[in-house]
């Protein structure tokens, strides 16, 4: 049953549960679940409580008595840390999910929103990603510890939802960027690494900045704020753990992206592209038509408008 609503008064007075609340996306999450006017919300960061570990999480439970849980938390990193820690990646995840689902039914959990990633689609599948097309072959050998994590997380909420009647939601969000992101060097993704360099060479005088690849890989780029708020959307609606993509459905290359950057920016030097260095697939992006369909919405945030949101951000964390 699909109880689509265009605000989110499913989840006022409810007791809300996010974990993963010191991190970019869940950050977001809470901030904007208290804006919309939801009193009874828990953030739970690392330091408060191992997800990974079953009493800890019934202690959490017991304590919090959730009505919702939007589990947002994750063991990640780029893909040379996925690549390094291939059996942490899931086993760390695959526990979380596990120990959190378990509380969930013993405490009769209404709604248990799972954030799964676009990294769990085959690496063969047709693009844009349809939904329907998730367990057609193996996910990214690159990422395949932690793309396997989430693809359990997502059978066992199935299954929980057909066995014990929780009532869940999945969502499937793409590549994020905006206020929050991980800026350093080694954990930044592209829109971050972007914005920094060219941001640097903004205010050093340079004449130039080099690209990794061609600049003609797609991608497609979510704003966090916009992430955020289909997450509470999700939880809102949909009460069946069948996966939805989160995105934008825009493809934007990455020459367009890093042009973009510039322009917010302010950098006026030439945009070179070093074509010896690896930039990827050739093409991701997801078909949206379910999220448009079943949460009645698709986020509103233009790639420039969320750039100088970022971009303004950056700018101001520096001091």
């Amino acid at each position: 049953m699909n109880n689509c609503i265009n605000d989110n008064s499913n989840l006022i007075g409810r007791r809300v549960l996010v974990t993963g609340a010191g991190g970019f996306l869940g950050s977001h999450v809470v901030d904007l679940l208290e804006q919309q006017g939801v009193k009874k919300v828990h953030g739970v960061m690392r330091s408060q409580c191992d997800l990974r570990d079953t009493s800890a999480v019934r202690e959490l439970f017991e304590a919090f008595d959730p009505e919702v849980v939007i589990h947002i938390a994750a063991a990640q990193g780029g893909v040379a840390w996925q690549q390094a820690n291939q059996c942490t990646a899931f086993l760390d995840n695959a526990a979380m999910m596990e120990a959190l689902v378990a509380a969930s039914i013993e405490k009769n959990v209404i709604r248990f929103v799972f954030t799964a990633s676009s990294i769990c689609y085959p690496a063969k599948a047709n693009i844009p990603y349809q939904e329907a097309a998730l367990w057609d072959g193996p996910p990214e050998p690159a990422h395949w510890g932690y793309a396997h994590a989430k693809r359990g997380g997502i059978a066992l909420l199935q299954s929980a939802h057909q066995q014990h009647g929780l009532g869940a939601s999945v969502v499937m969000p793409a590549n994020m960027y905006g206020p929050r992101a991980r800026f350093e060097p080694d954990r930044s993704n592209v829109v971050a690494a972007t914005i920094r360099r060219c941001v640097e060479a903004r205010d050093q005088g340079q004449d130039s900045i080099t690209c990794w690849g061609s600049g003609r890989a797609i991608r497609e780029f979510l704003y966090v704020m916009d992430a955020a708020e289909g997450v509470i959307r999700a939880a809102s609606c949909l009460e069946e753990p069948q996966p939805v993509n989160l995105g934008t459905g825009v493809e934007t290359t990455i020459s367009q992206l890093v042009e973009s950057v510039a322009e917010v920016v302010g950098f006026k030097g030439q945009i070179l592209w070093d074509t010896d260095r690896p930039e990827g697939a050739p093409r991701v992006c997801m078909d949206i038509t379910q999220l448009q369909k079943q949460l009645n919405w698709s986020p509103p945030t233009s790639l420039i408008e969320g750039l100088r949101a970022t971009v303004d951000w950056f700018e101001s964390s520096k001091g």
